[in-house]
């Protein structure tokens, strides 16, 4: 096993950093009354106010299910599927509503996290511990977001964004070699606060292949922090910045013939981002200005010979002002926002390689954002215009309604939406002289789409949801194998794609809580099912409490259904058996500040294949500690 990092090294850092942190006060935390969704709007929104589906998941969900990766604690969310390539650090995408991986916005804090040379960001190196909540609004967000939010949109909040007061140590040993430690602390002093959050996360894996030779290794090695400063009646400057370093040992297809083979390579990259934001009041108005920068390095190994190294980086900046009026009983807000990105992607394979490249895209846009509630009404309307250097310029927009029927406690939701998803880097200029070459004249993906939805609250403890979605993708972009080299193309067929979605929660006692999901979809193109989409995901948790609350348990089944996949070896499709994941934790509270903790995953020990000829992680065990409130 390859790794630079030691968890020695990585605990000594945390221990470092344990001391008094700073959180960001945006939002009274999901457990709150009136809770806020940061990505409801171009500024945050009650989610009562919001017209799209959404779903917040919390620390107590992330933890149910792990806790150590994002990806498999977002299988409880309704319209999301997920494919790992493998083991820990295998490639993992997340599809929303039967969409493309990339066609998924991600952010973090705020700063989106895709790589440009594709639009998608890779969950094996998100974090689970750090994270205090996820927010996930589905549909065509385009004219709020921009790009890539064609199935919807995810803000990850690490340490300190939601304004909680905490401080934990966690450590964690178990099976595949696991070890873990981490330390997460916030709160505020005077107009100061923030977050920080570190964590060291190393593992032998598994044989990816499949074919009984060595573990496919991975470490991962997260911090970020958040931070608000007040100097003024609801004025800040806010910041977040993190840093992610990985190692991901794999195997691939060195004869070429569509299975994985035992070789020796790996992976190793670094992950940063910062950004910083202004709230200013004045002339009656709320100004927001914003820049952010990230960077993503990433260099590839075989029999530690460096075959090649690439680096993306992104800036964006914008200004965006906001209205806020009454006449007579209608609340108005009008939020205006002019927006400027650059991406630059650099490509170095050795002296005089064919592959060596260095691009550049830029984008210009303008939006208007309105909202209106009156009594129980709630009124959306999103106009977007980007202007393209590279390819097409795209308009987006987006309407929605809802209506709160008090008398039921039951809310009727409905939304129309635009969706655009620009060409990456790699499509438009190719890195792959001989094997695959790039169309510089492609024109960004389109989608466009509906829903109507009712949300129901059940008693005071209770709540579930129902959401008809569907939508229409013209101009997809694929890849072309039946020229040489392959190129990237517009499709000129549609992919359509609906569903329904079901989820709710509900507390059966004071002391047992039980949630669920259950998606039921069709993503089809041109009349034919698309791969990696199943038609039928589910999820179910529950937890129980201790009457003195010293045990707690929890139970989680997040069920894949059948699901097509190529076989690259002969270029047909093949069918992926259905598989269900359980989860359990068992955790004993010694005292205030001292809790031990065993969970186990994939417990009935399914051989569930997410990709094809990718070997599957079998039975874990683990035992764990936290130290902290």
């Amino acid at each position: 096993m390859r790794l630079k990092s030691s968890l020695r090294r990585s605990c000594a850092v945390i221990f470092l950093l344990s001391s008094p942190a700073l959180a960001q006060t945006d939002d009274a935390g999901p457990d709150a009354p009136d809770t806020v969704i940061v990505i409801g709007g171009r500024i945050p929104a009650l989610a009562e106010d919001i017209t799209s589906a959404a779903s917040l998941v919390d620390e107590d969900d992330i933890a149910l299910r792990g806790g150590l990766t994002l990806a498999d604690t977002l299988r409880s969310v309704p319209g999301i599927a997920v494919s790992r390539s493998g083991g820990a650090g295998g490639l993992t995408d997340l599809r929303l509503r039967g969409s493309e991986a990339n066609h998924v916005l991600v952010l973090i804090d705020g700063i989106e996290a895709s790589v440009p040379l594709t639009g998608g960001y890779d969950f094996a190196h998100a974090p689970g511990f750090g994270v205090e909540r996820v927010e996930v609004l589905r549909g065509e967000q385009s004219a709020l977001w921009g790009s890539d939010a064609i199935g919807g949109v995810i803000n990850i909040r690490t340490a300190g964004s939601t304004g909680s007061e905490r401080r934990r140590v966690q450590f964690e040993a178990g099976t595949f070699g696991t070890l873990f430690a981490g330390l997460r602390a916030s709160g505020g002093q005077g107009r100061l606060s923030g977050g920080i959050s570190v964590s060291q996360l190393q593992t032998d894996g598994i044989d990816v292949s499949g074919l009984g030779g060595e573990e496919d290794a991975y470490q991962r090695f997260f911090a970020s922090t958040t931070g608000s400063l007040e100097f003024g009646e609801a004025e800040s400057i806010q910041w977040t910045a993190r840093f992610s370093d990985f190692e991901s040992e794999f195997d691939s297809d060195s004869d070429f013939n569509g299975l994985l083979d035992n070789t020796n390579q790996f992976s190793a990259g670094q992950q940063m981002a910062i950004g910083a934001r202004m709230t200013l009041r004045r002339f009656g108005l709320r100004h927001d200005l914003a820049v952010n920068v990230s960077q993503d390095d990433l260099a590839n190994y075989t029999d530690a010979a460096f075959p090649g190294k690439s680096r993306a980086q992104r800036w964006q900046a914008f200004y965006q002002p906001t209205l806020s009026w009454q006449t007579g009983g209608i609340a108005h807000q009008l939020t205006g926002l002019v927006e400027i990105e650059r991406n630059a992607f650099d490509s170095f394979s050795g002296a005089g390689a064919g592959s060596n490249q260095s691009r550049e895209t830029g984008n210009t846009a303008a939006a208007i954002d309105y909202r209106l509630v009156r009594g129980p009404a709630r009124l959306s309307a999103s106009l977007r215009q980007d202007w393209n250097d590279r390819f097409e310029d795209a308009g987006t927009w987006r309407i929605g309604a809802a209506w709160h029927f008090d008398a039921i406690n039951g809310r009727l939701r409905a939304s129309f939406g635009e969706g655009v998803k620009n060409p990456g880097i790699f499509e438009l200029f190719g890195f792959f002289p001989g094997f695959f070459a790039g169309n510089p004249d492609l024109t960004p993906e389109r989608s466009r789409g509906c829903e109507v939805g009712w949300d129901q609250t059940l008693g005071e403890t209770g709540r579930v949801s129902i959401t008809w979605f569907e939508a229409d993708l013209e101009d997809e972009i694929f890849t072309d194998f039946s020229v040489s080299p392959s190129t990237a193309r517009n499709r000129a067929t549609q992919s359509h794609r609906s569903g329904i979605e079901i989820d709710g929660e509900a507390d059966l006692t004071d002391r047992i809580s039980i949630s669920g999901s259950a998606t039921f979809q069709r993503s089809d193109e041109n009349g034919t099912p698309e791969i990696r989409r199943p038609e039928f995901t589910g999820s179910l948790g529950l937890n129980w409490q201790s009457r003195d609350s010293r045990w707690q348990a929890g139970l989680a089944a997040d069920h894949t259904g059948d699901q097509l996949d190529t076989d690259f070896g002969t270029f047909t499709n093949v069918t992926l058996p259905a598989y269900t994941l359980l989860s359990a934790r068992l955790a004993w509270q010694l005292s205030p500040t001292l809790q031990v903790y065993l969970r186990g995953t994939n417990l009935s020990e399914e051989e569930g294949m997410d990709v094809f000829g990718y070997a599957s992680e079998g039975r874990g065990l683990f035992v764990g500690l936290h130290l902290g409130g």
